[in-house]
């Protein structure tokens, strides 16, 4: 992905059992996204894995928050520190938080480091 590029998303409404969300993981390292919300509500979750129970339920190690929500209407620049914790890198999800309304949004990353 080029860092210039904006990408625009339409994430179906919950209800629609498919398409309301995204997988927005990446390689580990730092990232830095803008995100700007045109309607409806987006989650962005940010997991580590957990080797015990095989799934991603740990909160990242990196000490990014676990979850952040943004608003039709917000701009928001975020930064990723995704890490590999119990040999599995960590997993970004972002969905639409409605139950009848699709969310749009567009991203584009600003920076990245390793």
């Amino acid at each position: 992905m080029e860092m210039e590029t904006e990408q625009n998303v339409t994430l179906h409404p919950v209800l629609a059992m498919h398409g309301y969300s995204m997988d927005f993981s990446q390689a580990p390292g730092k990232a830095t996204y803008r995100f700007r919300v045109e309607s409806g509500d987006i989650e962005i979750h940010h997991n580590s894995f957990d080797g015990r129970c095989g799934m991603w339920t740990l909160p990242p190690e990196s000490g990014d928050a676990p979850v952040k929500v943004l608003h039709a209407g917000d701009e928001a620049e975020i930064t990723f520190d995704s890490r590999i914790h119990d040999l599995a890198p960590d997993y970004i999800e972002i969905s639409n938080s409605r139950y009848r309304k699709p969310a749009v949004f567009s991203f584009r990353r600003v920076k990245a480091s390793a």
